[in-house]
């Protein structure tokens, strides 16, 4: 028998989800999932959550890619042309023109090479958190909270503490003109600090993020409506507020 065999059956809700289970690991957990409600309850949301990573698995390139590089070349200084020399004229009308040609080629490498690097800074940061969140998902051990703070809205967070990080998600929010939903983690003091913006789609969907508490204290989690780019402090009531730990 397997080591995850022998262990609680309610830890392994994550890892069937994510299908890590081997064959003789998941007809042991189903005949466990028919008499347990609450591990159909973890399991759905943890489905839920790995087919929001799945969607989110895409990059794609960031808005207003063309606008910024034609933006650069034209802020950028080109080089001026050499001064007059006694030459051929058919000569110096090359030698000018061929100095502009090379300083605007010079221009838009400098400026495709910048927004490549960015787009593969952009590229990195998102496969780390996809490990991440796949890490904290299929963590036996890991702690699973939701809540529906209104009507059609449904919000997860996934805690594990040997990763030491927290997986949230969410969908049915309403998108923002001008403003952003902020993530918060709250600590049993009542205090609270930044866990970043949440990205939500056109169709109200929170891609699954990964967000690290710090320290023992952390209770956890809440929303709020923010200023475009979140803020240092919350400046409205939240929305929802729910433990990160079951």
């Amino acid at each position: 028998m397997s080591r995850r065999l022998r262990q609680d059956p309610h830890t392994l809700s994550g890892a069937y989800a994510l299908s890590a289970l081997s064959p003789d690991e998941a007809v042991r957990f189903e005949d466990h999932l028919a008499r347990c409600d609450s591990c159909v309850q973890e399991v759905r949301g943890f489905a839920e959550t790995a087919a929001l990573l799945g969607a989110s698995a895409e990059a794609a390139p960031p808005p207003g890619l063309r606008a910024r590089v034609l933006s650069e070349v034209s802020r950028t200084r080109q080089l001026a042309p050499p001064p007059d020399r006694l030459a051929e004229p058919g000569r110096r009308w090359w030698t000018r023109g061929s100095t502009w040609v090379v300083a605007a080629c010079l221009v838009v490498a400098m400026a495709l090479g910048a927004v490549a690097w960015e787009q593969a800074q952009r590229i990195r940061v998102l496969q780390d958190n996809e490990r991440l969140v796949a890490a904290v998902l299929s963590d036996p051990a890991a702690e699973y909270t939701a809540a529906e703070p209104m009507e059609g809205v449904f919000v997860a967070a996934v805690y594990s503490e040997a990763h030491g990080s927290m997986v949230f998600s969410g969908h049915g929010l309403e998108p923002l003109d001008d403003e952003d939903y902020q993530l918060w983690f709250t600590r049993t003091d009542g205090t609270v600090y930044s866990a970043g913006v949440l990205p939500v789609d056109e169709g109200g969907v929170v891609a699954p993020i990964p967000a690290s508490p710090r320290g023992a204290d952390t209770e956890g989690v809440a929303v709020t409506v923010e200023p475009v780019g979140g803020s240092e402090q919350p400046t409205s009531d939240p929305i929802m507020a729910m433990p990160i730990r079951g």
